[in-house]
C-alpha cells in the first residue's frame, strides 16, 4: 500500500509566501512525478476507448426503439447470433404528486417547504437566466484534470 503526505491531501490549506504550496520533500517530487505519468496514461487508454462507448451508446439506443410500445414492467430478450440481449422492465422511480406537494406545504409550512423545494433549472421561464433572475453561479463545481504533453526537445541532428 502506498502511504500519502499530506502535501497530496487537496483539503491541506498550507501555503508559502508567495501563494502557491510549499516544495514537496525530495522523495515525494518522483513519486508525484509517477502519479502523473500514470494519469496521463490512463488518460490516453479511456480516449481511445471513447469511440466504443459512444458507438456502445448508440446501438442501444437503437435496440431500445425497436420495442417502443414495450410495456413498463415487461422486459423482453432480444436473439442475435453468438448473444442475446435482455430488454429489462423499467427501474421504479418515486416523485412527489402535486397533491403531496400540497400536503407537505400545509404539514411543514411555507418556510420549510421552500427550503426544501427543489427547483430544476429545465422548469425555469428562461433555463439559462443570464440576467440571474432565479439563479446564482459561484465557482464550487468539480475541477477537471487535463492531460498535456510536453513538447520532446529537438534533438541535434547527427
Amino acid at each position: 500500500m502506498i502511504s500519502f503526505c499530506s502535501n497530496l491531501d487537496p483539503r491541506a490549506k498550507s501555503r508559502g509566501k508567495s501563494g502557491t504550496r510549499p516544495k514537496p520533500p525530495a522523495g515525494q517530487g518522483f513519486q508525484r512525478h509517477k502519479i502523473v505519468e500514470e494519469f496521463a496514461e490512463l488518460d490516453r487508454i479511456i480516449d481511445n476507448y471513447l469511440p466504443d462507448i459512444r458507438r456502445h451508446n448508440r446501438l442501444r439506443r437503437l435496440i431500445l426503439d425497436w420495442y417502443p410500445g414495450l410495456a413498463a414492467d415487461e422486459g423482453i430478450k432480444v436473439a442475435g447470433i453468438n448473444a442475446d440481449v435482455w430488454i429489462s422492465a423499467r427501474d421504479k422511480v418515486r416523485s412527489v404528486t402535486p397533491a403531496g406537494k400540497a400536503r407537505l406545504f400545509r404539514l411543514w409550512g411555507r418556510d420549510e417547504f421552500l427550503a426544501k423545494a427543489e427547483v430544476y433549472m429545465k422548469n425555469l421561464p428562461d433555463p439559462e437566466d443570464r440576467a440571474q433572475l432565479y439563479t446564482a453561479q459561484n465557482s464550487t463545481g468539480p475541477r477537471h484534470l487535463h492531460v498535456m504533453s510536453k513538447a520532446k526537445a529537438a534533438e541535434p541532428a547527427a
